[in-house]
């Protein structure tokens, strides 16, 4: 299974060198556990490899992403759980105090037993408001769900860069999610769900981008995850 992994991660690193370039951008990340908005989606310690496609259409604002996750360890149990979702975005002019973006996701886990469309794939849309000349650059998201997870999800984020040595910096992240029904129990509460804060240190490698990162999610509502998640990774940016 270990030789599986390495040819999947050249042959994606291969495809990657190809397609970069004016227009597309490429991500790979390798994480020790794929927590979502306070959701652990591979339980019981499962890492994942999750490459991360972009293509920026020039001037008209729209941008579409591919993301992709799999399940690198009890592939036998969440192979069934890989995951394949496209983002549609388009950023709007605005002035340069202020940024405003609306998107559209179609999650899909394609690989699901006896896929269908209705119960194995889902859509989002969303609007992300963003005051990038403000301290900490804060972002306002409201995502909402009208298939499976059939709910709100608000997301607050803001980050710092911290100078360290030369073009080495220590970029520190945090991130309060406000679940409003999204993915919980009929019944359940909803409110303040979790809270992910975060630390990368990037590392250019000529024409490449390594980031190392650690986070630790804690989370409010027993209904999204019993526990705190600590996770960590590294980030390979063409």
């Amino acid at each position: 299974m270990r030789k599986k992994h390495l040819v999947l991660f050249v042959l994606i690193v291969l495809l990657a060198t190809q397609l970069v370039g004016k227009s597309f951008s490429f991500q790979l990340d390798l994480t020790s556990r794929f927590i979502w908005r306070g959701f652990d989606l591979l339980p019981d310690n499962n890492s994942a490899l999750q490459p991360s496609l972009t293509y920026d259409f020039g001037d008209s604002g729209f941008s579409l992403n591919v993301f992709t996750s799999f399940a690198l360890t009890d592939r036998d149990i969440y192979k069934y759980a890989d995951e394949i979702d496209l983002t549609l975005t388009y950023a709007l002019k605005t002035q340069e105090s202020l940024s405003l973006v609306l998107g559209f996701t179609n999650y899909g886990w394609w690989f699901a037993h006896d896929f269908t469309f209705e119960d194995n794939t889902t859509q989002e849309f969303f609007v992300e408001l963003g005051f990038p000349k403000v301290p900490f650059s804060p972002k306002l998201t409201a995502f909402y769900d009208i298939n499976l997870g059939d709910g709100l999800y608000v997301q607050l984020e803001g980050g710092h860069s911290l100078p360290l040595r030369g073009e080495l910096n220590l970029d520190l992240a945090a991130t309060l999610g406000y679940n409003a029904g999204l993915y919980l129990p009929e019944g359940q509460d909803t409110g303040f769900s979790d809270l992910t804060i975060g630390a990368s240190l990037p590392i250019k490698l000529g024409s490449l981008t390594l980031s190392p990162f650690v986070n630790y999610t804690f989370v409010f509502l027993d209904a999204v995850n019993e526990d705190n998640e600590l996770w960590f990774g590294a980030s390979l940016i063409f």
